[in-house]
């Protein structure tokens, strides 16, 4: 321990003596180690942390999949029936969908985001209320369900925390819900931001039946649902279970799919459960893009500690003298090594105190840089975990580029070093053996700055392909926004035919209003168009993906049901076509005159009319769809529409239909949740104001949500490729400081080491342009080297970022010819200034050094 402190106290006196030196080898590790920190926390606090309920390892997500078809997201309420009746491999089951309510606070109505969950969910997650209690098995039946729980955050903020609120009368929705509790501070479940839990109703399933009109009808619901596995046994197990109770009962699942055409092709099973542990589930789908991001990180790492170790190894020359003194005196290489190590570590630790405090600020700044709504990005801080983390990181890295320079300069030809002066300039202008190291490490620097420069290059051609992508419709100048009736009631397990039709009713009075309403905007003078819809580009809130079958009216049916093709009908109000500039191929775009009383009406997309009527003409046919019999006029063909902004996705099928005429073709309730699109000549968002008030004088409880413009709509679609454009491109142009800083560094050095040589030359007559090529063509061999390396890891790493490219490939040509070029440019200014510095020796001056 003596000799320990005694080396840390003559590693801080030899690092205080040569501030420059420290100063900049802290503030290269101080950005590898800080970085890399962050995404450390990161990565831990999304993939790694437990989550916070107890035994969370033993809590899984239950679906399924059939035949081999669907992602297995969710469970049935017929399967939830066979799981909680026949499996072993379950402690409880519970079902659980996403909800939301309106709420008349004393600031104005809001509304307010939670969940609908089985009674089980409680004690599958262990959760203990605050007040009162949670619900029982009873408040899970239709009739008894009128109950609320509330979260800590939502009791406090919104209720003041009131200790009486149990038994209260809350209400919700436009009805009364009883609270009967309150949640544990710190409890959430499946969002954070959730402030409510109502009774899911789970609804008995029927055995299919045939209707008079030859159609299934089936009480088939689908929801999330979860399970707490019975201890010792392992999702996998979990899941051949499950798959052998439903596939007992496959006869009835074909039954409700209407035909024996829809099974599986051979060997694949018929029903597939889908057993996932809960983390898997919600954080699996970004383990790929932080291992991509944790790998730019650490490549970032790798050139700052080249950078170092030459720092170091160029250092070391100027320490030779000393020692081989201290070798002379009786120092052993062990000896030497351990002291040069310590001063290495020290350098490490302090930048890498530098860089934890650098990182717990990006940290704090992590929800607002990363797009998207990241499960438990809220998770994540510099917490112990880091700590340790940034501490074993910084003692690994300082014995990573200490190690070169150690072993180097351990190892000493004592009569040489005790009397060097005179032998430097023999064997001509090149790299000494001392500096052959640096030389390697400043190859190395300059190939993985390429790699990087390649992958942030690729990012960012995709990026511009998904901004500038052709989607079929004019984003600029169109702001849109989101409205519900706030009489709307959703139909309900036991709700009478009598309450459907009211419900149904207060829902098209609400649509009239509406669209009278908001129509009534296009007197305002900077108003272009005006329209409402079930569906909006890029929409969040984009449920209402109708989908039917199209034939054309006149054609015999075809035999196999898989040739019908099939489309997303959306219903719009005249004028949204219009807003949205769609493209108009052939025919017209619907109009006022496409009245309920008129003959239906339809607009097809080019995929549509193409699957219908081929290359023939699509205007004046007729088609039939939905549950109507009466055939509709296509009155007009537009250009396919990207709803989506994370691909560019393969053109789908696609239908417009007059809301007009959504009762005549069978399409009622398809606008549950009317979206309204405004286009101005200018800024769109002016015309705001007006809209709430026309949404206002539709229904005095009606108010807007999610407004958004259609350009800040697509600028949110691709904010996750644009972070991963601008995250990857932060740290190639990182590293390619670095790598150029490394190769400077190199020449630099390797010029004030050949002073006199540099002399030598000039006197005996070379030219100022001679030197200036000698060193360019040297620190060029370096480049052009670490440029091929470059080259052959970016064209084998490429295929990391496959899933994160949209329109490119991975061995993109123009990318690959660029990145070169960049880097080889900022090669050619570091080799260039210390060239300069060459030309401008005196002679006579460098002659009388010796």
């Amino acid at each position: 321990m003596d000799t320990l402190l005694r080396d840390l106290r003559y590693a801080v006196r030899q690092l205080a003596r040569q501030r420059a030196f420290t100063l900049t080898a802290v503030a290269t590790l101080a950005l590898g180690i800080g970085a890399n920190t962050a995404m450390f926390g990161i990565v831990y606090g999304i993939l790694l942390r437990p989550l916070p309920w107890p035994d969370a390892e033993g809590i899984v997500r239950i679906g399924e999949s059939f035949g081999g078809r669907g992602g297995g997201a969710f469970l049935s309420n017929r399967s939830m029936a066979l799981l909680d009746d026949d499996a072993e491999s379950f402690e409880h089951l519970a079902a659980y969908r996403a909800a939301s309510a309106d709420w008349a606070g004393p600031d104005g109505a809001v509304t307010l985001r939670g969940a609908r969950v089985s009674p089980s969910l409680f004690p599958l997650l262990r959760a203990a209320p605050h007040l009162g209690r949670v619900f029982t098995e009873e408040e899970g039946r239709a009739g008894a369900d009128r109950v609320v729980l509330l979260g800590h955050g939502a009791w406090t903020n919104r209720f003041g925390a009131d200790p009486d609120i149990v038994g209260a009368a809350v209400d919700l929705g436009g009805d009364p819900y009883t609270v009967v509790g309150v949640l544990a501070e710190g409890f959430y479940f499946p969002n954070p931001d959730g402030e409510f839990w109502m009774p899911f109703v789970v609804p008995p399933f029927t055995p299919p039946t045939l209707d008079p009109s030859g159609r299934f009808t089936v009480s088939v619901v689908a929801f999330s649902a979860l399970g707490r596995l019975a201890p010792g046994v392992l999702p996998q197990q979990a899941a051949t279970e499950a798959g052998a109770i439903l596939q007992r009962d496959e006869d009835g699942f074909f039954a409700m799919r209407g035909a024996g055409a829809n099974r599986p092709a051979d060997g694949a099973p018929a029903i597939e459960a889908r057993v996932v542990p809960l983390l898997e589930q919600m954080v699996g789908g970004y383990r790929p893009a932080l291992l991509a991001l944790t790998g730019a990180t650490l490549l970032v790492l790798l050139i700052a500690c080249s950078n170092v170790a030459g720092l170091l190894l160029a250092r070391g020359v100027t320490r030779r003298r000393a020692l081989a003194v201290s070798a002379a005196l009786g120092a052993g290489r062990g000896r030497l090594v351990r002291q040069l190590l310590t001063e290495s570590v020290v350098l490490s630790l302090v930048g890498g105190a530098l860089g934890l405090a650098a990182s717990a600020l990006v940290l704090r700044a992590v929800p607002a840089l990363v797009p998207g709504n990241v499960a438990r990005l809220d998770e994540v801080a510099v917490d112990g975990v880091a700590l340790a983390f940034n501490l074993g990181l910084s003692v690994a890295v300082g014995l990573l580029f200490g190690a070169a320079p150690a072993l180097q300069w351990s190892r000493l030809d004592l009569v040489r070093s005790l009397n060097e002066g005179s032998g430097q300039a023999a064997g001509g202008f090149r790299l000494l053996r001392s500096n052959r190291v640096r030389a390697a490490l400043a190859t190395g620097q300059v190939a993985l700055a390429l790699v990087l420069l390649v992958g942030a290059g690729l990012l960012l051609r995709s990026f511009v392909g998904l901004v500038t992508a052709d989607r079929g419709y004019d984003a600029a100048n169109v702001v849109t926004a989101v409205t519900r009736n706030p009489d709307f009631r959703p139909r309900r397990a036991g709700m009478t035919p009598e309450a459907t039709a009211e419900a149904q009713a207060a829902n098209q009075r609400f649509q009239d209003a509406l669209v009278e309403a908001v129509t009534g905007l296009e007197r305002l003078p900077d108003v272009e168009a005006v329209g409402v819809t079930s569906r909006i580009p890029l929409a969040v809130t984009d449920a209402a993906q109708l989908r039917t079958q199209f034939r054309v009216a006149g054609r015999p049916v075809p035999g196999n049901a898989a040739d019908i093709p099939q489309a997303s009908v959306q219903v719009v109000s005249p004028g949204y076509l219009e807003a949205m500039r769609l493209r108009l191929r052939g025919g017209r775009l619907l109009t006022r005159l496409d009245r309920a009383d008129s003959p239906p009406a339809v607009v097809l997309n080019e995929t549509l009319a193409r699957q219908l009527f081929g290359a023939g003409r699509a205007v004046g046919e007729r088609v039939l769809f939905g549950r109507s019999d009466e055939p509709a006029e296509v009155v007009g063909v537009v250009g396919d529409i990207q709803y989506r902004g994370l691909a560019i996705e393969e053109s789908r099928a696609d239908a417009f239909v007059p809301l007009d005429q959504a009762e005549a073709v069978g399409m009622v309730g398809s606008l549950a949740l009317p979206m309204v699109a405004v286009r101005t000549g200018g800024d769109p968002l002016a015309v705001v104001p007006f809209l709430a008030e026309a949404v206002t004088e539709a229904h005095p409880r009606a108010a807007l949500g999610a407004v958004m413009t259609m350009a800040d709509r697509l600028s949110a679609a691709v904010a996750q490729p644009r972070f991963y454009a601008v995250f990857v491109g932060s740290f190639a142009a990182l590293a390619l400081f670095l790598a150029a800083f490394g190769v400077y560094g190199l020449l630099s050095y390797t010029v004030s080491q050949r002073r006199r040589e540099i002399g030598v030359r000039m006197a005996l007559g070379a030219r100022r342009g001679d030197i200036l090529a000698l060193v360019v063509r040297q620190g060029g061999a370096l480049v052009a080297a670490g440029a091929a390396v470059g080259l052959l890891a970016a064209a084998a790493s490429a295929r990391v970022l496959e899933r994160f490219l949209f329109g490119i490939a991975t061995s993109d040509g123009l990318t690959f010819a660029v990145a070169p070029l960049v880097l080889v440019a900022a090669g050619l200014v570091a080799c260039w200034l210390p060239g300069r510095r060459a030309t401008r020796i005196d002679p006579m001056q460098a002659l009388r050094v010796e």
